[in-house]
């Protein structure tokens, strides 16, 4: 059985990344480790990394006017997006959800990661981003910022 290691990041749809970078510096003292611009299955995005404690927290801006994000945004206002967990075996993560008969509808491959996105209706409306690092999981909240350093996530 795969098993869920730990809650990676928690993403946070907003309509202005910059602006809330700003925002969580002075609310949290949240640190800003980098901003970089996606392009995923569902769209282009520009995603804000910060440092809070031990835990990482995205901002994610769509770029495209009628992108996911601001569907979201429209529908359910700037706020919580997603929440990404890392797992040990993503294949088998995902042969044991459609074994219990949930769906996947968005599957992505980056050149750092593979993941899935589990519908918001299975999980009490939050989506749920189910991802493997490839080369394995990090050790610290250091080795995890040095990843996001280092990132070329552009899809495969």
């Amino acid at each position: 059985m795969a098993s869920i290691k730990r809650i990676d990041h928690v993403a946070i749809a907003v309509r202005d990344c910059d602006q809330a970078i700003e925002q969580y510096k002075k609310l949290l003292n949240a640190v800003h480790i980098r901003t970089e611009v996606l392009r995923e299955k569902a769209g282009m995005v520009k995603v804000a990394y910060m440092q809070i404690g031990e835990n990482i927290l995205s901002l994610a801006q769509s770029l495209e006017p009628d992108g996911f994000l601001n569907q979201h945004i429209d529908k359910h206002g700037e706020g919580l997006h997603h929440m990404g967990l890392e797992v040990d075996n993503l294949a088998e993560f995902i042969q044991e959800v459609e074994g219990k008969g949930y769906k996947i509808p968005l599957r992505d491959e980056f050149s750092n990661r593979s993941e899935v996105v589990l519908r918001p209706r299975d999980a009490n409306g939050v989506v749920l981003q189910v991802l493997e690092w490839k080369g394995g999981s990090d050790a610290t909240v250091e080795d995890r910022i040095d990843r996001i350093l280092k990132l070329a996530n552009q899809p495969e």
